[in-house]
């Protein structure tokens, strides 16, 4: 996926899981994360990519309890969201090792079928924003 598209993914999925505004903005800022810290030389979509550091790390400063450990733990999971997006590319993630990537959908980056998931992911999270629900046809 586009770093534009991670960052309306994370921002999206933050709000989903019930963040505020400044958390979602503190997801969306980290969603570009596992692709920085490939400049030192990783791979791309290696271990940069490998969800469980990133998971420990969000859980482990989310139970500092303080609003500092908040943010960062947001800043953290946006990168998080970011590994989970991937997963549904072409290019996959390496979801169980670090060195054997999986993939669980066939979104092209810069594709159609990425611009469609990431409108939908933002329309949910406006829906959530605004208490907009869907109300299934036939029912008041």
């Amino acid at each position: 996926m586009l770093g534009k598209s991670h960052r309306l993914m994370a921002a999206s999925g933050a709000v989903l899981l019930g963040a505020s505004p400044i958390q979602a903005a503190v997801a969306a800022l980290g969603a570009t994360l596992p692709d920085r810290v490939e400049v030192v030389g990783l791979p791309h979509r290696g271990i940069s990519h490998w969800p469980w550091p990133w998971a420990l790390a969000v859980w482990s400063i989310q139970t500092q309890h303080s609003q500092w450990s908040t943010l960062l733990a947001w800043w953290l999971a946006g990168a998080l969201l970011h590994i989970g997006a991937d997963l549904f590319t072409l290019g996959g993630i390496p979801l169980i090792l670090p060195n054997w990537r999986i993939r669980l959908g066939v979104l092209r980056t810069g594709g159609f079928g990425e611009y469609l998931v990431v409108a939908l992911f933002v329309i949910a999270a406006l829906m959530q924003v605004f208490h907009l629900h869907v109300v299934p046809v036939g029912k008041p």
